[in-house]
């Protein structure tokens, strides 16, 4: 299901909302925040404009948040391999984001570098079109 990059904040507050205690972040945090990401969307040899997204990952059954947290750089990287590769081969500046697609590829990047984790959450997508040039 796609969601018009409008939705997707909302539905993140949602998530944040309905999580357990301490996993939306506050007190004794049961995620890891990964940061923003803000890749280029490259179409035809040109910037055809931006994919922004603000990302977290939980760790799997019985992995220790701090060892995940430990692992945040290689987690990272992954993940940046991941949404360089999404941006450039599915995204667009003029299309909603397919999160489902998105969602696998981040998931399978951040098992492959640390099998602690679990599920990256998309917090926040938004993609912007490149600024034209004079």
């Amino acid at each position: 299901m796609r969601l018009s990059t409008a939705r997707l904040p909302a539905a993140a507050a949602l998530l944040a909302l309905a999580a357990p205690a301490g996993a939306a972040g506050g007190g004794s945090s049961e995620v890891v925040s990964l940061g923003t990401f803000n890749v280029p969307i490259i179409d035809g040899g040109r910037v055809d404009g931006s994919l922004q997204l603000e990302l977290a990952v939980t760790p799997a059954d019985r992995a220790d948040v701090q060892k995940l947290g430990a692992a945040q750089p290689a987690l990272r990287a992954a993940v940046l391999g991941a949404v360089l590769d999404f941006a450039q081969l599915r995204a667009s500046p003029r299309v909603a984001v397919d999160a489902d697609a998105l969602s696998q590829a981040l998931d399978a990047a951040a098992r492959a570098a640390d099998p602690a984790a679990a599920h990256v959450l998309i917090l926040e997508v938004r993609t912007r079109s490149a600024s034209p040039t004079p």
